[in-house]
């Protein structure tokens, strides 16, 4: 049986995630920047044109010379969006306006159409405001500028102002790959073959639901066995088709437990497998040629911990993007606990005032309680009380 080692702090487990996950290698690819929600861009994006294209009206009204203040202008055309003017001004003049479409040459101000009233091809002024009310050709954008500098991941936000600066292709990288891998004899897929001493495999699912949320690529979704040869067989196979493998369970010091030594069968370098964070003490950390591999607690609340905090980290270091920080926020009452020999995330939700509120649950076991919770917050090693609204470190995950 593997040599479990002694626990090691959280600060130094992430610092040897990072560096092996910096030296994951994906590729890239040209796709419709349509389809590309989700995925994290791998190349700056340069827009293709100017915003706004043409010198153009902020509001409905009436288009004047600049310094050309009057009581009543000469109507000339009405233009509305999409429309070109046809006729320049001349003071004295005014084109009526809609909003957003181009203003015509020479136009310097564009009157409110509320401080106005037209008759007969005359428009009479009550007021002149003191701005131009006129958006001008590239003051948002100008062709050659940098739209989104690489690497960031493309949200709906981020595809509409990509598509507005008229850029229809990106380089985005190839979505990480991961294979699930969830170990037990004791898991079943189906509800109709539990029976004493079985459980539904909700890892396998949950960790599947996961990477489909953040645009992980699962390659590969099965259950192994707990046995030394298959575990590593399925190891080594998960190996060759994806850049990162999560396993849940057989990490413990138990009897079947084999997720340890099926790594260093196959040659992986174990970095650690004890680690001094609660829930999730026994998880193990290995790598071997630019990929690594992931032995998560079998307990389902350390699986969706681990992910967020490990595994998600990894990606997003392969993708050369740094994971997100986590928050401050004032705790809503007391919070005291017993053993302080561990760092602690425990379940959190935030309050309408802004504040954090633990969420009760029974232990690492209790996945139904996730639900109730936006995330968890952080207690250092050696801390065993909170008073309330004391600030809280929280790492939000919905």
């Amino acid at each position: 049986m593997h040599k479990h080692s002694e626990m090691i702090l959280l600060d130094k487990a992430l610092g040897i995630v990072d560096g092996c996950a910096a030296s994951i290698a994906l590729d890239t690819e040209m796709i419709d920047v349509r389809d590309s929600a989700g995925r994290v861009l791998a190349c700056d994006a340069v827009s293709q044109l100017a915003l706004p294209p043409f010198n153009k009206s902020a509001m409905d009204g009436y288009a004047v010379m600049d310094g050309d203040e009057r009581d009543e202008y000469e109507v000339l055309e009405f233009i509305a969006a999409g429309c070109v003017p046809t006729l320049a001004l001349k003071p004295a003049t005014a084109s009526k306006v809609m909003t957003g479409a181009p203003v015509p040459q020479g136009a310097g101000k564009v009157i409110m159409v509320e401080f106005t009233e037209e008759a007969d091809g005359v428009v009479k002024v009550s007021r002149h405001s003191e701005k131009s009310n006129i958006c001008v050709m590239g003051e948002d954008v100008k062709p050659g500028d940098v739209v989104l500098k690489a690497p960031v991941s493309l949200g709906a936000l981020e595809v509409a102002n990509l598509i507005s600066c008229g850029i229809s292709k990106v380089q985005v990288f190839k979505k990480v790959r991961v294979a699930i891998l969830s170990t037990g004899d004791e898991i079943v897929d189906d509800p109709e073959d539990i029976a004493p001493g079985k459980i539904m495999d909700s890892n396998g699912p949950l960790l599947a639901g996961l990477c489909g949320k953040y645009a992980l690529d699962v390659t590969c979704q099965s259950a192994v066995k707990d046995d030394r040869q298959s575990t590593a067989q399925a190891i080594k196979s998960a190996l060759l088709s994806s850049d990162i493998v999560i396993l849940s369970g057989g990490v413990s010091m138990g009897d079947l437990d084999f997720v340890d030594t099926a790594m260093g069968d196959i040659g992986l370098k174990v970095h650690f497998n004890r680690l001094a964070v609660k829930p999730g003490r026994p998880m193990t950390f290995a790598s071997a040629d630019n990929k690594a591999v992931f032995g998560l607690p079998g307990n389902p609340v350390s699986v969706y911990l681990m992910f967020h905090l490990f595994v998600l980290r990894a990606a997003m270091t392969a993708y050369g993007m740094k994971p997100a920080e986590l928050i401050e926020l004032p705790i809503s009452e007391d919070f005291k606990r017993k053993k302080t020999d561990r760092a602690l995330f425990a379940p959190g939700v935030i309050t309408t005032g802004g504040k954090v509120k633990p969420v009760k649950y029974h232990g690492s076991a209790h996945l139904i309680a996730l639900m109730k919770a936006d995330g968890f917050f952080f207690v250092e090693k050696g801390i065993g009380a909170i008073a309330v609204d004391e600030k809280v470190k929280f790492m939000r995950v919905k």
